[in-house]
């Protein structure tokens, strides 16, 4: 019962405090939850043990996992060697530098305690990295390298805490064996995780397979995953669970839209559970931080003689030797990674000083600190385990209000700061519900719920392609590709656009096309060989690919399961072999490797494209006129990849393409209400239209976000 009491009382200080942050939105919400936490300790005489052993995997696991699925996987690829680099030596340095400066400026405070202190202080948050770096117009690379070493470094940091923590209970520390351990289970957390989201990926995958596409079911899967990844790896393989749920946040299949597999309902259902789980994780913390806060300033005076104006000011001092810290590295690594900076200009000073601002402490701090165990072995107290819960929070504070007060007055923006958990997008879903007041005529029904949405696409696909006459907008043409091979699927497999695929053969007319178009890239192949354009190894992979292309479309298929595991261990396969393969050979051949295969694939698209426009001018076949403009944009869609048009669609094409999409599912509600109003689907059909449309709306709203 008391437990149940504490969870409904965090969370209505939870409720209040948000409610109060929505009018004073200047001030970061976390900042008003410590203060409702603080005023509950002080006139409530509310006080919430908590069980350190499992504080870790109640709050890390979601947090971390959450961050790394969010977290872009092209920029953090692209900057794995920068941002491996600050997580781990910028945290490393911090813990030895700052630990020797906390124990001069506390004599009193065990080694190892002052390593643990600043080793927890390590980790920053990367929502509010993020959000800081945008409103300080700094470089995209430099924002995303910031961002991904927030992310990496939660890891690291943590991993150095459990050293600190673990050397004070025991008394015992091996720097040698220190460092084999903190990379062996670095490696094999990151191993243990890789595969186990792996197998959770094929799962959901399986299931989706299979026909499971309940979206609360896999929201309740997806929830789950980190608590059991981080279980396994810290109880039973004994290696990283932070580590674990990092890696696996960041293999795990995103929520966003090009993973087709899955459902705009069910895309739209678990990204808002976790931004709900979040939002609850995070403002707990940060409640159960206020409340810990009064009863830490109590104990300090009896326990560790130092009064709390005393505690204060060791905590700003220790945030400014953060600060400085990351300026300096900042400062250092400018210097080799970008030249656009002179050595000694204001641009650049600013330039290290905002780096080091934004390093905001959040609730990774916050959990890691809590986490901190009661008594050492012997039974003895955690020496000075309230002075470092207490500075802990204040230097919590004191990046909060620095980030708060200083980045706008740097950057002259005024914008509230965004942190994790806290947002400031407009999540309400437009629910559209005019049917409720529509007077209906009174005829027959003739269309249930596949009859009517095959008929709202084909008008919205005739009214795109009205608005594109010449068929010269390429951003129309993709849009209308879609929607034309989701009319393809409906009856087939799914309601949602996806890629064609070479793999997926519908039935006999997506075979003939597709057995025509690699018998064009053939003669393409040849042509090529025949002209000493490319190598000969080059020109065997290439028929051999069309050969097992060729063959797979006539192959004699096995059930759907076994399709499937197949199917998933020959992608991941190939993954692996095609990663290790590139990592062993030398670079020129894998660049003369990489110039023959793009001569190939231009070649191909081309003479495929063009063999498809002879068709697409011969045939009238309604749905194959369809099918062909499909594969036409398949075609040429690669052929914009190939030669480097795509580069050149961010942001605007994206702007368009998202101002078109939205346009179009405008027209698919317009066209509902009128087969509504005519009497030809139910009212029950037209809501379930409507709701199906407002999913695919959100989950652009969500990708926007």
């Amino acid at each position: 019962m008391q437990i149940l009491e504490s969870i409904i009382l965090i969370l209505t200080l939870l409720i209040v405090a948000n409610i109060i942050s929505h009018y004073f939105v200047s001030i970061p919400p976390s900042l008003i939850q410590i203060a409702a936490g603080i005023l509950a300790a002080l006139f409530m005489h509310v006080q919430i043990s908590v069980d350190t052993e499992w504080f870790m995997l109640a709050f890390i696991a979601p947090i971390l996992f959450n961050d790394g699925n969010r977290f872009p996987k092209r920029e953090l690829w692209k900057l794995k060697g920068p941002i491996l680099g600050n997580a781990v030596i910028l945290v490393i340095i911090s813990t030895v530098v700052g630990g020797i400066i906390v124990k001069e400026l506390i004599p009193t405070l065990p080694w190892s305690v002052a390593f643990t202190l600043v080793a927890v202080l390590s980790p920053t948050d990367p929502i509010a990295v993020q959000s800081i770096a945008k409103k300080a117009h700094i470089p995209d690379k430099l924002m995303h390298l910031i961002s991904g070493e927030s992310l990496i470094n939660d890891a690291s940091g943590l991993i150095c805490f459990k050293y600190g923590v673990a050397a004070t209970v025991t008394g015992m520390f091996s720097l040698r064996s220190a460092t084999i351990d903190f990379f062996y289970i670095s490696i094999m957390g990151a191993l243990a995780g890789a595969v186990m989201i792996w197998i959770f990926n094929g799962v959901r995958l399986y299931l989706i397979n299979q026909g499971v596409d309940d979206s609360i079911l896999h929201a309740i899967i997806q929830i789950i995953i980190p608590f059991i990844i981080y279980y396994i790896a810290e109880d039973i393989l004994n290696v990283s669970g932070v580590v674990a749920v990092v890696i696996a946040g960041i293999m795990n299949i995103s929520s966003s839209r090009t993973v087709s597999a899955f459902s705009p309902e069910i895309r739209l259902v678990t990204s808002r559970t976790w931004d709900l789980v979040v939002y609850v994780l995070n403002g707990i913390v940060f409640v159960l931080l206020g409340i810990e806060i009064p009863f830490a300033m109590e104990k300090l005076v009896h326990n560790d003689n130092i009064n709390t104006f005393g505690a204060i000011g060791l905590s700003f001092i220790i945030w400014i030797m953060l600060v400085a810290i990351r300026s300096i590295w900042s400062y250092v690594y400018s210097t080799f990674a970008d030249d656009k900076f002179s050595m000694f200009s204001k641009e650049r000073f600013d330039y290290c000083l905002m780096s080091g601002i934004s390093g905001v402490r959040g609730a990774v701090t916050m959990v890691g600190v809590l986490s901190i165990p009661l008594t050492i072995s012997g039974g003895a107290a955690f020496p000075s385990r309230t002075l470092v819960l207490f500075i802990a929070s204040t230097v919590i504070i004191f990046s909060l209000l620095g980030a708060t007060i200083l980045i706008p007055l740097m950057t002259k923006n005024s914008a509230p700061v965004a942190y994790r958990g806290n947002s400031f997008i407009d999540d309400d879903i437009n629910i559209d519900d005019e049917a409720e007041d529509t007077e209906v005529v009174d005829t027959q029904i003739e269309l249930d719920q596949y009859q009517a949405n095959k008929l709202v696409l084909e008008k919205t696909i005739d009214k795109l392609k009205d608005e594109n006459e010449e068929d010269e907008n390429i951003v129309y043409s993709t849009v209308i590709a879609e929607y034309l091979y989701s009319l393809h699927n409906l009856g087939i497999q799914s309601n949602y656009p996806s890629p064609i695929s070479k793999k997926r053969v519908k039935n006999k007319k997506d075979a003939e096309l597709w057995d025509i178009c690699f018998n064009c890239e053939l003669e393409a192949i040849e042509e090529l060989h025949s002209h000493d354009e490319i190598s000969e190894d080059s020109y065997e992979l290439a028929l051999k690919k069309i050969a097992k292309y060729k063959k797979e479309i006539v192959r004699r298929r096995y059930s759907q399961s076994i399709e499937f595991f197949i199917n998933y261990f020959k992608k991941t396969y190939r993954g692996i072999k095609k990663t290790i393969r590139r990592s062993l050979i030398k670079r020129e051949e894998v660049i003369q490797f990489d110039q023959d295969a793009m001569k190939i694939s231009i070649a191909g698209a081309e003479r495929a494209l063009a063999k498809l426009h002879e068709l697409d001018q011969s045939e009238h076949g309604g749905v194959a006129d369809n099918l062909v403009y499909v594969f036409q944009r398949h075609y040429e869609d690669r052929l914009d990849l190939l030669q480097g048009r795509h580069k050149h669609r961010s942001p605007e094409f994206n702007s368009e393409r998202i101002t078109i999409e939205i346009q179009a599912l405008s027209y698919q509600r317009a066209f509902v209400q009128d087969l509504l109003e005519q009497g030809k689907i139910s009212k029950s059909t037209a809501n379930e239209l409507r709701q199906n449309i407002n999913y695919s709306e959100e989950v652009i709203n969500v990708d926007i976000d």
